[in-house]
Formats: structure tokens, C-alpha cells, sequence
């Protein structure tokens, strides 16, 4: 159902007061006007202002005067019936400490059916007091979707001048913008190419997503599932899919995916693995920082956690990565005392939009202590995945992958030689012995050679000696509960991961 038709509904239905959360208030305001003229809701609009006060706007336009102070204007509704009162700078209001201001607010909410009005507050963040909270219907106006798009894209070309047509890319770009921010964009667009170019409505829709603070847009990776080596399960499983956003696979009945989890040591590739998913898919990647949805102010957190996935779902067709959500939501197996239940009204809200979320948004978390997760929140992922320390095949793929973004050519080394003398490093300690063996090897003014990775391994202690308890325990719950992310290695067993080299004190 459109906006226009629901705020139609609420006015016929004689609703006293309607709450608009949005920042988008020059549209608000038109989709309410649009509602009032339709012929079976039949009511004149007004607005009202700091600085303009009380001022009719449908079906004719007078300004009522000396209705600038807000107490004014109340009291001015008694004489006015049939009418859709429209009120913005709401966040100005001191009904907290104004006992006068909130009693006349609340009469003129209680006689609003009777005469036939309906009061309307426009506000990105407007929370009823206890004494109005029932008399209250917030409706969460969501960002503009495809034909809002394409209306502002044909209006931005009206205004110019210019007979241009909105393509699938342009409004792929758009989505996720406020009115505002596209119409910016689209005008910048023609200014700099003189058509509506992709290109500059995403460059500006990053820069529009940095501002909000919600969320984050990664760049996306060439090499896509190329930058990670092994993994082949994995890497099958999500190129089985690549084709599930496509007009193809809509037609074909096909569901969109919901997501995987990925679970396992770390420093073995989940973040990297999420990062390039969005290429294999074709679909930009955002990722979502659940540490940054807190605030001390009460509801403040849940209410961000909803601006973040429905900005995500705007911008959708995406990947959504959540990394490390373990930690993010550490308190939510506890009993939330020690947040007064924040994590766990947060993890509510993030639950329930995995349950019922209607937009293709492909959900990409990692995490390191899976079992601090609840069972209902895992249940909700298409596929759980393990990622493991990596056999010796996968470590001759890891130190290829590697080397070349070194800038030097894998040929020139022996690989297999790297990968037996790394036994029980994860992905990023064979980066991290690469990278030290390329220094050494720069202080000598020399190139690179494969001794000197082997020897920079040798002095390496890995995290599965450091802190063998604890790796054996993630290994353990990933081998017997989840998918594993790699096959398993055909000519070789795994050597153990502890026996070869002590830790040294």
C-alpha cells in the first residue's frame, strides 16, 4: 500500500494523531496534501511553523495570524473542523517542562475525531509522552523506492532542460538517497557529464552513506573470490548463487538468499571472504557496525538499529556484513543487567528484520565464540560455515594469493616448501611472514627469495600454540555443528597443529 493511500485511511478513519518520522519533510508534506485531495478523504490541510505560524495551504492559502507561538496556534484549532493540521518543528517543543503546553496539545488530540481533524507531526525523532502515547500512530516513512526515483529523475530533467531517460543503473545508484540527496545528485550528474551517470550518483550516495554514520560502503574487490585462497566449498556455495539477483531467477521463482554465518579460528578469512561476496554477487557491499548502534539515550539504540537496516534494504539488492556480531552482541545470552537490556532490545529488533525483511539483502556475519550466539538468532541463516586452519594445500593457494599481492610472481617460489614449514599458521600469519621476509629481504638489497619466507616462519610462534585451549574449543564446535568451508585435503594429512614446534619462553 502506497503512503499516500495509508495516510488516506488514517484520515477517514477519524485517527487523532499521526507521527512522521522522517528528515524528509518537503515530502512528507506532499504525500499528505496528496492524501487530503483525494475525493473519498475530502480534507483541507494547514501547517504550522516557528516562523510561520498557523497557515492554510488547501484548499486556499491565508496565513492565520499572531499563531507563530505554538500555544497560540493549539488554541486557534477549536475553530477549525475537517482539516488535516500539519505541525513540523516538532523537536522545539518543551512539552517536558511547559505543563500548560502539554495539556493543550493533549485536548486538542482528545477533540481532533470529533471535528473531523487529524494532527500531524513531522519529525525524525518525536516520542510521545505517557499522557498522549496511545492517542499516537508513528509511521516510519521510509526513503523513496523505484517509481519515487524515477519521478524526481524526470523532474530533474524537466528542470534542466534535458530529455533524459532514468535507466535500471541510475536507479540502481539512487536507491538508498533521500529526495533530497538525489535531486543533489542527479543535478551534479548533468552538470559534470550533461546525463544522468552512474558513476557520480554512487560516488555521491558513498558520501551521503558516510554522513549518516549507520553504515558503511566497502569497496569492492576485483579479484572478487580470487583474493581468497581455499575455501573451495565455501567459494562453491556462494558462485551457486551468483545468478540469484538477476531478473532470471526472479522469473524462475527463485527466493533470494538470506545469508551464511561464518564461524571459525581467527585470522583464516571470514572478513575477507564477506568483502568479496558482494563481487562474486554482483551487488555492492555495506557493512554494518553493531558497536556504533548504541547510545546512552533510552530507545535511542533500537531506533538507530532500524535507520541502519532500513537504509540497507534501500539500497538493496546488497550484501549486509556484520562483523565479529559475537562481541557486538555479547550480552544478549546474559540476563541484560549490565546495559539495562539495550543488547538485547537490539538484538530483538535485528531479529525480527531477519524473520520478516522483504528486500533481497544478503546477511553476512562472522563470528569467533559462536556458542555466546542464541540458537533462534542462527536458525535464521541459509548456511552456517567453519572455517578452519588451513591444510598444506590451502596454504600453497594462501601464499600464492599472497605473493602476488606482493607484486612478485608465485612461480619463482616453492610454494609447497612455504606451506609444510607454516604448519598451524592461519591466513593472515602466512601474510604477515611474507610481509617480514619481504623487509629482510629489502634491507639487503636483494629480492626475495623462498628461504627467506621459511626462515621468517621459523620465528614465528602461531596463535594455535599461544592459546591452544582455546583454538582446539572454536575448531571443535565448527567441525560437529557447522559446514565445513574447505575440502579436505586429498593427498595429505593434516599435520598437527601443536607437536612440531613448542613455544619458547
Amino acid at each position: 500500500m502506497s503512503i499516500v493511500k495509508k495516510l488516506s485511511n488514517y484520515f477517514r478513519a477519524g485517527y487523532p494523531c499521526l507521527s512522521i518520522h522522517t528528515t524528509e519533510e518537503q515530502r512528507a508534506c506532499a504525500d499528505i496534501l496528496a492524501s487530503a485531495k483525494q475525493k473519498d478523504t475530502g480534507k483541507k490541510v494547514m501547517t504550522w511553523s516557528t516562523t510561520e505560524g498557523l497557515e492554510s495551504v488547501y484548499p486556499d492559502s491565508k496565513r492565520i495570524d499572531n499563531t507563530n507561538d505554538l500555544l497560540s496556534a493549539l488554541e486557534a484549532l477549536a475553530s477549525i473542523e475537517d482539516t488535516v493540521i500539519v505541525f513540523r518543528d516538532v523537536h522545539s517543543w518543551p512539552l517536558d517542562r511547559d505543563p500548560l503546553l502539554a495539556r493543550h496539545l493533549r485536548d486538542a488530540m482528545s477533540k481532533a475525531p470529533a471535528a473531523g481533524n487529524c494532527i500531524v507531526l513531522i519529525d525524525p525523532s518525536f516520542k510521545p509522552y505517557p499522557a498522549i502515547e496511545k492517542m499516537v500512530t508513528v509511521i516510519e516513512y521510509t526513503l523513496p523506492d523505484e517509481n519515487d526515483l524515477r519521478e524526481i529523475c524526470k523532474g530533474i530533467a524537466e528542470s534542466a532542460g534535458k530529455k533524459l531517460n532514468a535507466t535500471d543503473e541510475v536507479i540502481k545508484a539512487l536507491s538508498g538517497l533521500s529526495t533530497a540527496e538525489a535531486e543533489n545528485a542527479l543535478a551534479l550528474s548533468i552538470i559534470e557529464t550533461k546525463k544522468f551517470s552512474p558513476e557520480i550518483i554512487y560516488r555521491e550516495k558513498v558520501a551521503a552513506v558516510k554522513r549518516s554514520g549507520l553504515l558503511e560502503i566497502v569497496d569492492p574487490d576485483p579479484a572478487g573470490m580470487d583474493s581468497i585462497g581455499g575455501l573451495e566449498n565455501l567459494k562453491k556455495w556462494i558462485l551457486t548463487r551468483k545468478r540469484a539477483y538477476s531478473p532470471e531467477a526472479g522469473k524462475y521463482g527463485l527466493p533470494s538468499p538470506k545469508g551464511v554465518m561464518l564461524v571459525g579460528v581467527p585470522g583464516n578469512g571470514k572478513s575477507l571472504s564477506a568483502k568479496a561476496f558482494g563481487t562474486a554477487l554482483g551487488i555492492p557491499t555495506v557493512k554494518l557496525d553493531i558497536g556504533s548502534l548504541f547510545n546512552s539515550l533510552l530507545g535511542e539504540s533500537e531506533a538507530r538499529t532500524r535507520d541502519a537496516l532500513d537504509l540497507a534494504e534501500a539500497i538493496s539488492p546488497c550484501c549486509l556484513w556484520v562483523d565479529e556480531v559475537d562481541k557486538g552482541l555479547s550480552g544478549v545470552s546474559g540476563n541484560g543487567s549490565n546495559d539495562s537490556g539495550v543488547t538485547r532490545r537490539v538484538f530483538g529488533t535485528l531479529l525480527e528484520w531477519m524473520q520478516e525483511k522483504k528486500k533481497p539483502v544478503f546477511l553476512v556475519m562472522t563470528a569467533n565464540q559462536v556458542e555466546q550466539l542464541p540458537p533462534e538468532f542462527l536458525r535464521r541463516f541459509d548456511e552456517i560455515f567453519a572455517i578452519d586452519l588451513p591444510h598444506v594445500g590451502e596454504r600453497v593457494e594462501i601464499t600464492s594469493v599472497v605473493i602476488k599481492k606482493l607484486g612478485r610472481d608465485p612461480k619463482n617460489f616453492d610454494l609447497r616448501a612455504i606451506a609444510n614449514q607454516t604448519d598451524g599458521c592461519t591466513g593472515s600469519e602466512i601474510e604477515a611472514v611474507c610481509t617480514e621476509a619481504l623487509f629482510a629481504a629489502f634491507e639487503k638489497d636483494r629480492e626475495i627469495t623462498t628461504s627467506d619466507i621459511t626462515a621468517a616462519a621459523k620465528e614465528v610462534i602461531p596463535l594455535s600454540q599461544m592459546m591452544p585451549e582455546k583454538i582446539e574449543a572454536i575448531r571443535k564446535w565448527g567441525k560437529t555443528r557447522a559446514r565445513p568451508a574447505s575440502f579436505a585435503e586429498k593427498t595429505h594429512h593434516r599435520p598437527s597443529t601443536t607437536s612440531k614446534r613448542k613455544l619458547e619462553h
